[in-house]
């Protein structure tokens, strides 16, 4: 019984034992072997997504910060078509990885990983109102090819907005004042004091103009609001709420203005094109008409004066403001507003009656190129931003690529033709 016990295992027990740990052994260099593999898919799907992110992030920005951005990265042609982009990322290739950019000596971690190997691929199409952007990565993976794509919509420009302004009269409004101020008649249908709807419809455009810019330049509320942005002009520091309230205050007199000038521009367009019609009115009610629409031309173009009056009030203190911003995203707000008032100023400067044309143009140029030196490096979105506007100018067609210049120049330039619509030559 103890020789049973004392004795060894035999042949077949020990391979046995070795099969069973071959067998062990395989399952689990096997198991290793697909973990690695499957560890390795993920880091590479991970970081794709994270490149992904980053370029959809810069797409974005770039759109939100100026209308022609995704030109200004090179995604899209001169009429913001999109058109299909693909490179490599390391060494500063593209835009998206330059600032910082993955190179040997700042990354080389990363740069080992992504050289010659990740390709970054953009594309999209431009939609009402949208644009639909696709990006992504293919790479060579362990196991065959990598790829790893994501999409966004961004907005895009969608062109002209609605004039919206309360202080606008209504036809009854105007025909009332017109029949008790010009045929003292109150209480008279205009049409009845005159012999054709030719006549009638001259008085119409004459009476929105003249009393819709006397009753701003006389209201209470337009003069209250003027004299607080003064007040709080002459006490605030530029640091201070009291200082960022009242370049509010200027800003929003400005759309107002600007807003109640548009709702009249068809008005003045009408006037011009009916002015024949004057000779049909008689002689008394003539001259009242012709007082009129000379006073409501000098008071049209007051309201232009008062507009530019707050632009370049706003845009000094936007500049002022900028320096003493709490963060940089308050920072690119208040540059990207500082582009928009300054471009206003430059496109319309030949209609300024206080600061030169000369001075404006000169003031812009040098702001553009002052934020080319401060932004090469710290922002490049800004600096691209000024970089383009700079070309925009060289080549002439600012105007084109902003609606707003073409809408303010054609709304000035109605205001100069109302205010010569009794003497045309």
């Amino acid at each position: 019984m103890n020789q049973r016990a004392n004795r060894g295992m035999t042949l077949l027990e020990l391979l046995i034992g070795f099969f069973l740990l071959v067998s062990a052994s395989i399952i689990f260099f096997q198991a290793m072997h697909s973990f690695k593999k499957e560890t390795t898919f993920t880091s590479e799907n991970f970081l794709a997504a994270s490149l992904t992110e980053k370029v959809l992030e810069q797409c974005y920005q770039e759109a939100d910060l100026n209308p022609h951005g995704l030109q200004a990265i090179g995604l899209a042609d001169a009429d913001g078509a999109l058109y299909p982009f693909s490179t490599f990322v390391t060494d500063r290739e593209t835009i998206f990885f330059s600032n910082p950019g993955i190179t040997d000596t700042e990354t080389p971690n990363l740069h080992k990983v992504l050289k010659e190997n990740f390709n970054l691929k953009v594309s999209g199409e431009k939609k009402p109102g949208f644009y639909e952007i696709n990006a992504g990565f293919n790479w060579k993976a362990g196991s065959g090819k990598g790829g790893s794509f994501a999409s966004t919509r961004i907005l895009s420009f969608t062109g002209e907005k609605e004039v919206l302004t309360t202080f606008a009269l209504s036809d009854t409004e105007v025909k009332n004042r017109l029949v008790k101020d010009v045929f003292n008649a109150p209480g008279a249908a205009l049409g009845s004091k005159v012999s054709s709807a030719g006549a009638e419809k001259l008085l119409l455009s004459v009476g929105h103009v003249y009393y819709t810019c006397l009753d701003w330049l006389n209201s209470s509320e337009f003069k209250d609001r003027y004299q607080k942005a003064r007040s709080l002009e002459i006490i605030s520091s530029p640091a201070s709420e009291d200082y960022a309230d009242c370049t509010r205050m200027y800003f929003e007199l400005a759309r107002d203005m600007l807003h109640l000038m548009m709702s009249l521009k068809g008005h003045a367009e009408e006037a011009g094109k009916d002015i024949s019609f004057l000779a049909a009115l008689p002689k008394t009610e003539k001259y009242i008409v012709e007082s009129r629409i000379e006073r409501g031309g000098l008071f049209y173009r007051q309201l232009r004066r008062l507009f530019f009056n707050c632009l370049f009030r706003v845009a000094e203190r936007y500049e002022q403001q900028s320096r003493h911003s709490g963060s940089p995203k308050q920072q690119r707000q208040l540059i990207v507003r500082l582009f928009n008032i300054n471009r206003i100023l430059y496109a319309n400067r030949s209609f300024s009656d206080e600061v030169p044309a000369a001075e404006i143009e000169s003031r812009y140029r040098d702001f553009i190129t002052r934020m080319q030196t401060a932004f090469r490096d710290a922002d490049p979105s800004i600096f691209r931003l000024a970089d383009q506007e700079k070309t925009f100018i060289t080549a002439g067609n600012l105007k084109d690529r902003f609606f707003m210049l073409k809408l303010t120049g054609e709304l000035f330039a109605t205001i100069d033709k109302f205010l010569t619509v009794l003497d045309p030559a």
